[in-house]
């Protein structure tokens, strides 16, 4: 019973560990109508083949920089993110084109590029290793960490290109109090929001640069702070596009 009592209490402070924290992500609303416009156009010819990347810049702490020169941080160079991450986040973008009338294998003509970068996506074990060791008090005094994202998007066929880009945040707050929201508010749930959001917004350009309508107001200098069945990652998806 002792040993019974001694484990479930020993498990209290993991759980706080990974749910004294709150995501909040920054995202715009996708423009429905256009969507909706897409869908709906039969003139508009599909893309035959849409090719996806996904990089990100490593998560570091002043700790992990320790040594470098500026030129050498400047030098640093996204990775790619693990295969699992790319197949969802790719499987996704073919659900999505193809919803709106933008992708059909079999029936469209030209190339989709869909070019995404992260900055300092992380995980609780790189958190563990660094981020969490190193800040002081971190469950007294709220400390956050902002992961970036930036996609861009580029579409040719019959020699004529278009290209637009897209931006999304996610800010993480840490914090014991805020324990209770973590259920509601975690980092994966809101990274699913905000890669289903800037797709839908891509395909969305796409479509409106095609058809010359005009684009929603775009500020890219900085990043802002402000039930559909889960895809499954196709079986010929064996790394990443390009």
């Amino acid at each position: 019973m002792t040993k019974v009592i001694f484990k479930k209490v020993s498990m209290i402070p993991a759980f706080l560990f990974i749910s004294s924290c709150a995501s909040f992500k920054t995202i715009d609303p996708f423009p429905r109508d256009i969507i909706q416009k897409a869908s709906k156009d039969g003139e508009f010819k599909p893309y035959a083949k849409i090719l996806v990347r996904w990089r990100n810049y490593p998560f570091t702490t002043f700790s992990d920089t320790i040594g470098y020169t500026d030129e050498e941080k400047a030098k640093i160079k996204p990775e790619e993110v693990p295969y699992g991450d790319y197949a969802k986040f790719k499987a996704k973008a073919l659900k999505y084109f193809k919803e709106a009338g933008l992708y059909d294998p079999h029936k469209g003509e030209g190339t989709v590029k869909i070019d995404l970068m992260s900055f300092g996506r992380w995980t609780y074990s790189e958190l563990s290793r660094s981020f969490l060791t190193e800040t002081s008090f971190i469950y007294i005094l709220p400390r956050s960490i902002k992961v970036n994202y930036y996609l861009k998007i580029e579409a040719e066929r019959e020699g004529k290109k278009v290209q637009a880009e897209e931006i999304s945040s996610i800010k993480t707050v840490f914090h014991l109090l805020i324990f209770p929201l973590y259920p509601f508010s975690s980092f994966s749930s809101a990274e699913k929001s905000v890669l289903k959001n800037i797709l839908w917004k891509s395909a969305a350009d796409i479509y409106a640069l095609e058809k010359g309508l005009p684009l929603p107001q775009k500020n890219f200098d900085e990043f802002i702070e402000k039930g559909a069945e889960k895809p499954k990652p196709p079986e010929e998806i064996k790394k990443q596009d390009f």
